[in-house]
């Protein structure tokens, strides 16, 4: 919890030529800083003791101790939690503001107590005047330099204020209309149960909605294969409208934790929309779900298709083997972390493979003794789990081509880098231009050296480094752009579009893949940073052709945010407990798939809303409906 006297003044830069793409090999979370100046993405280099130098002369003439904090990320945390986080958990008292700031995702935030001396507006002057602009510029250092100078010339009254909270509101609204992407805001901690209450449901909303859509997709992709197309229309249909209501449902949510804070009106209105919107899609996909059952008509199909689901199951044992091996020769040329996001897929392909082959001798034996409810319902269980075992198997085989992909991407990565490096070094140079790019050359070329240094060294993780290269372009690019014409710097964003692009692509389809096959245990957050890297990258993909510095920019925002999602899902399903794969039995596999939901005998999936009366609680397949609907097999008995 943090602490409850720290929290009011934050300030923090979130769009514009700050935000660009995320490439971190670890995560870092929250923790106690000892010293004033904590470095952990090495972002001061020989910069450190000039920064230290300022720290101490604004403690030794004003008394206040900033601290200041290098990250590479904020894993996938609020920026401002992230610092206030930071500052809780180091004891900083009233005089002890905090900055942090994450180099990669080129974003941070100012944490500050209640009773520190400075006011919001001079807060806001100070980050406006002294710490954004070196921010903008990659100079790290600078920006820790000019918040202790900031500071002290205002603590010690040389700087006016300006007219106090109206002016920096205004000078917000100028900053973003200018394109500075400056956001400030300011705002005290408020308890209302009701607001937690309704932030609850519509995060409950969002999970149940996206597992009902994730069945019935599901669902409907064996109806085609089954039927055709043509019969399965009306609930492709359905399943569209659906889909549509729920991705603006994640739209509404992503803004709400996005780094601006909406008023308490505006929020509650909002939150009320996102559970209107996943009412509305599961009405619409309840609405269709008998109609779905008597196409299927499980009951009279059961025995195809359980000869069927046979038949792939035996397929997919072999296949297991064989990935497992391609993992083997991956790993002997590339770091093991290149495939982290699928490094426990064939674990947990067996385990669901195994649970289908218990459930289908279950089902043999259900039709035997003509049970066919029961038969029916371990029937969609084993079939659900035959295609999670073969969804588990093919992403770690994509994964690996993107691997290969980017691999191949970082010759021609670090040779643009260097192109940029000439340029901004030749313009540093000359005596016309006053700018000072030091910081950035200094920056790109550092992390470039080191990029160029692990592909010598060998036993890499190409993606990791293409996003490295990246972000080294990002940096010079942002240098050069006052200097080159739009024309030069579309072409120059073309020829970045499409590394960026792969990574996105490649980090968002293992998120998915992750989250759609251990979606028993992640909550709304990942799908909510998931669903917005698919929009961002959709959107990518629209305007490469008209404008591919908008199209970059997407695309980098994308991969940022499905890693966001893929730590935050990985977090989740690791505090799971017992699980396939890792020691958890088949069954349990199963629930941490969402192949086999909680209910109640006679009264639906857990959380199915008013009505659900009291029951023994049971294991059912989901099926294609909504949140009424879909765990409406559970009469055929518990597995």
């Amino acid at each position: 919890m943090l602490s409850a006297f720290r929290h009011v003044t934050r300030i923090l830069l979130i769009t514009g030529a700050f935000l660009t793409t995320a490439g971190t090999a670890h995560a870092e979370a929250p923790e106690a800083v000892t010293q004033t100046v904590t470095d952990r993405a090495t972002a001061l280099g020989s910069r450190a003791a000039e920064v230290q130098s300022a720290i101490d002369q604004l403690e030794r003439t004003h008394g206040i101790r900033l601290h200041v904090v290098y990250v590479r990320d904020f894993s996938g945390w609020n920026a401002t939690t992230w610092a206030d986080q930071t500052a809780a958990l180091s004891k900083l008292g009233r005089d002890d503001p905090l900055l942090a700031v994450a180099t990669v995702e080129r974003r941070y935030a100012v944490s500050a107590a209640a009773g520190f001396p400075l006011s919001d507006a001079q807060m806001a002057q100070v980050t406006n005047r002294d710490i954004v602009p070196a921010l903008q510029n990659g100079d790290w250092a600078g920006a820790a330099i000019g918040a202790a100078q900031g500071y002290g010339a205002a603590v010690a009254g040389t700087r006016d204020a300006g007219g106090g909270s109206a002016w920096w509101l205004a000078g917000a609204g100028v900053l973003a209309l200018t394109g500075g992407g400056v956001y400030l805001y300011a705002r005290r901690r408020r308890a209302s149960t009701a607001a937690e209450d309704l932030d609850t449901r519509a995060g409950q909303a969002l999970v149940h909605t996206d597992d009902a859509v994730k069945t019935s997709e599901q669902e409907v992709g064996f109806a085609v294969a089954q039927f055709g197309e043509e019969a399965a229309k009306p609930f492709a249909e359905a399943l569209a409208y659906a889909r549509g209501e729920l991705d603006q449902a994640f739209r509404l949510r992503q803004r709400l934790d996005d780094e601006v804070r909406e008023d308490a009106e505006t929020r509650r209105a909002m939150l009320e929309e996102i559970v209107r919107r996943c009412a509305d899609a599961n009405a619409r996909l309840d609405a269709e779900s008998e109609a779905f059952d008597r196409l299927r008509d499980l009951e009279k199909q059961a025995p195809q298709i359980l000869a069927e689901v046979r038949q792939a199951h035996a397929e997919l044992v072999p296949k297991v083997a064989e990935v497992r091996r391609a993992m083997a020769a991956t790993a002997e040329r590339f770091a093991d972390s290149a495939l982290t996001p699928v490094q426990d897929n064939p674990d947990e392909a067996a385990n669901r493979l195994e649970f289908a082959g218990q459930t289908l001798a279950k089902a043999q034996a259900s039709l035997e003794a003509g049970e066919s409810g029961r038969a029916v319902a371990q029937v969609l269980a084993a079939q659900s789990a035959v295609d999670q075992a073969r969804q588990l198997l093919e992403a770690v085989t994509r994964r690996a081509d993107d691997v290969r992909q980017a691999a191949a991407g970082l010759k021609p990565a670090l040779e643009a880098v260097a192109a940029n490096l000439s340029a901004a070094k030749a313009l540093a140079a000359d005596a016309a231009y006053t700018a000072d790019l030091a910081p950035q050359i200094a920056y790109a070329e550092s992390t470039a050296t080191q990029v160029a240094q692990d592909v010598v060294a060998g036993g890499i993780d190409p993606i990791a480094l293409l996003r490295r290269a990246e972000e080294a372009q990002a940096t010079l690019d942002q240098a050069l752009k006052g200097v080159r014409d739009k024309k030069a710097r579309q072409e120059q964003a073309r020829g970045l579009l499409g590394q960026a692009m792969l990574t996105a692509r490649s980090e968002i389809a293992a998120t998915r893949d992750f989250i759609t096959t251990n979606r028993g245990a992640v909550g709304s957050t990942a799908r909510t940073r998931l669903a917005e890297a698919e929009r961002m990258l959709a959107e990518a993909g629209a305007r490469a052709d008209a404008e591919p510095a908008a199209a970059l920019a997407a695309a980098q925002r994308a991969d940022q945010l499905a890693q966001e999602a893929g730590r935050a899902a990985r977090g989740e399903v690791s505090a799971f407990g017992p699980r396939g794969g890792r020691g958890g039995d088949a069954l349990m596999g199963a629930v941490l798939g969402g192949i086999l939901i909680d209910g109640m005998l006679g009264g639906g999936p857990r959380g199915g809303g008013a009505g659900q009366g009291p029951g023994r609680r049971a294991r059912t397949p989901g099926s294609f409906g909504g949140q009424a609907t879909r765990g409406r097999r559970g009469s055929g008995g518990a597995f």
